[in-house]
Order: structure tokens, then C-alpha cells, then sequence
């Protein structure tokens, strides 16, 4: 029997840099622009995106990912799913703040040794922010499995006859976000990867390919270098 191989590509793109980001400050929910080399950065992956014709487009709500989303792929900056899920973690008080003004206080040197288990004041927990993010990857497993299903139709009436069905070209989603968010979504879909062991910098992509697994019934990942 013909069996068609599930497996969707995820292209992780960090919105460009912003003066807050040049600065090293922290910028979670504050809503400010791209600054002019943030916009000149992103042209190479604008070449590198051009012309693909994606699944779904998701993207956070804030102004830097809208605006990145509509340098790198203008064509898709109408219909993207804009998510407030995929915002920044939320650091409250200590938004637009820099480490060396943050170093001495005691409740921040406890947050950086154990950002699970100490909240910025009136910023956002670990738990909430894993949680948004999770809420988001369920929504979004639902519209692999979706893309999967269209794409094997399509397939099945496109493909020649004797054709390898694994052959075929994978269907891709966008997803504009954060450092942060983009981190927890990797460790989320990559097995046996940690938050810290992902490097996502300002303008760049990250490739996942997900592979529905008849063994355990669920969605793995794998970084793109691997894939």
C-alpha cells in the first residue's frame, strides 16, 4: 500500500534587531520598532524566502515580528496569524532595564540562577510564559496534522504513477517571534534538547522538521542540520 510519510518543515525566524536589543536591555511586551540595520539585516533572509509559498504563517502580535514578518515575506503579511501567544516573555519592572543596572539587586541574581522559580516583579512567570507557548504548539500540531492530510491528497492525485511517495516536497509553516519563544518552542518539538542549548540570533532562521511517529503516537522534531 502506498503510504504517504507525515513530516511538516517549521522555519523559525527572530524578529530584527531593535535599539532595545543593541542596547542588551531586556525587551519582553514593550512594543517598539525594528531600528534601521534591524530592517537592513533582514534582507538576505528576504532573498533566502522568496517566492516560497508557505502552509501557515504565525507571528507575534508585536510591532517587530509585524514588521519583520512584512520585510521578509510581504506576500503572506495579510493572511499570517497574528499570535499574542508568541510574544516575549513579559519582564515587568525590569523591562528596558540592562544587566549592569539590574546586577545588584538580590530577588534579579535569584532569577538568573533560577529563572523557573523566580518571577520579575510584576512580569510573568516561567509557568505562564511555558504555558501560553505550549497553548500555541497544540494549536499549532492540530494544523500540521491538517497540512499533512491536504498535502497527502494532493499528492496522491498530483504524483506520476511509481513515484516515492517520501519524495515529495514537504509543506512549510513560518513562525515570526522572540528569542525566548522561539527557544521554548524548539525544546518543546526537539527531544533531549534544553532551553539554553538554542541560539537563535536577531534576523536569522531556524529550520525543525517534524515527523508524526506511529510509535508513540506524537510529533518529534529535529533541528535542520540534522533533518
Amino acid at each position: 500500500m502506498d503510504v504517504l510519510v507525515k513530516q511538516v518543515d517549521l522555519l523559525l525566524v527572530r524578529h530584527g534587531t531593535t535599539r532595545w536589543n543593541r542596547e542588551k536591555r531586556y525587551l519582553g511586551h514593550t512594543d517598539i520598532p525594528l531600528d534601521p540595520g534591524g530592517r537592513d539585516e533582514l534582507a538576505p533572509l528576504a532573498r533566502e524566502l522568496a517566492g516560497k509559498a508557505f502552509h501557515r504563517v504565525y507571528c507575534s502580535d508585536l510591532a517587530r515580528c509585524r514588521e519583520t514578518l512584512a520585510i521578509i515575506s510581504s506576500a503572506h503579511a495579510d493572511t499570517a496569524m497574528y499570535d499574542p501567544r508568541l510574544r516575549e516573555m513579559d519582564f515587568g519592572a525590569w523591562e528596558g532595564h540592562t544587566y549592569e543596572q539590574l546586577q545588584h539587586e538580590p530577588l534579579y541574581r535569584q532569577w538568573i540562577d533560577s529563572p523557573q522559580q523566580v518571577t520579575p516583579p510584576g512580569g510573568e512567570s516561567w509557568a505562564d510564559f511555558a504555558g501560553r507557548v505550549d497553548g500555541f504548539i497544540d494549536s499549532l500540531l492540530m494544523d500540521v496534522e491538517g497540512a499533512c492530510s491536504s498535502e497527502a491528497a494532493h499528492s496522491r492525485s498530483q504524483r506520476p504513477e511509481g513515484k516515492d511517495p517520501e519524495s515529495q516536497v514537504q509543506p512549510e509553516m513560518l513562525i515570526v517571534a522572540h528569542g525566548g519563544v522561539l527557544r521554548q518552542l524548539a525544546v518543546r518539538l526537539v527531544p533531549r534538547l534544553s532551553f539554553w542549548d538554542v541560539h537563535v540570533q536577531p534576523g536569522s532562521l531556524l529550520r525543525i522538521r517534524l515527523s508524526f511517529s506511529e510509535e508513540t503516537g506524537g510529533w518529534n522534531g529535529m533541528l535542520g542540520n540534522e533533518a
